[in-house]
């Protein structure tokens, strides 16, 4: 009994943590194309004008940016 409640806390505490955080919203170049593409080739340097295309329509769906 006392494994099944230890198992049963440790899912539960595993899934809080694997709960991905809203990125959308922590970004921090809030809803400017220009400032993604920088911050993007400051990080990573791949791909940020696709990247900062789909991050903005997802944006604009998700009415974070209008």
């Amino acid at each position: 009994m006392l494994l099944i409640r230890g198992l049963i806390a440790s899912v539960v505490v595993m899934m809080f943590v694997a709960a991905p955080e809203p990125v959308r919203a922590a970004d921090v170049w809030g809803c400017n194309y220009d400032k993604c593409v920088a911050y993007c080739t400051k990080v990573s340097g791949k791909t940020c004008t696709t990247f900062c295309e789909r991050r903005l329509q997802d944006k604009r769906r998700d009415k974070i940016c209008k």
